[in-house]
């Protein structure tokens, strides 16, 4: 059982990373139309966006094993944390590695934006995605407990 939740854990951050990265590669092509925020080798910039990508799931995956918040991240305190698992990557890769912007001058103000935006959409899937299971989970509860109250009635 525990390595069905871990699995389903890992494909949980997985799916997340992979969007997170469409979400960013949409952000930055149309940003690339009007300026050239990506550099002349547009390979080597995706490759950074989804290491950074990468590296967002995995510390977010550590940080919700931690702090065993991994079944209550929907919270105000799991969207902080949250939010603080995506700027470090943001700004340690980002901007102190790969150089994108630099993180000691108001250029990070462009990245924080992004960052926020992504991150706020990714949260709301997630949670309406949450939403969406506790429904199932409740109907099919409430149609069991109909099933055996009408078995119950006549036997």
């Amino acid at each position: 059982m525990q390595k069905n939740k871990l699995i389903r854990r890992l494909r949980t951050y997985g799916v997340s990373c992979c969007v997170s990265y469409t979400f960013v590669s949409m952000i930055f092509s149309v940003l690339s139309m009007s300026n050239h925020v990506i550099s002349d080798n547009p390979w080597q910039t995706h490759l950074e966006l989804f290491a950074v990508c990468a590296a967002i799931a995995l510390l977010m995956f550590f940080s919700d094993t931690l702090l065993h918040q991994e079944d209550d991240t929907m919270t105000v305190t799991g969207f902080f944390v949250g939010l603080c698992d995506v700027a470090i990557p943001v700004i340690g890769l980002g901007g102190f590695l790969f150089q994108w912007f630099n993180p000691l001058s108001t250029q990070i103000i462009l990245p924080i934006i992004i960052l926020l935006c992504v991150y706020l959409a990714i949260f709301v899937l997630f949670y309406l995605n949450a939403k969406h299971t506790e429904k199932e989970l409740n109907r099919k509860i409430n149609e069991r407990k109909e099933r055996l109250q009408h078995d119950k009635e006549n036997h």
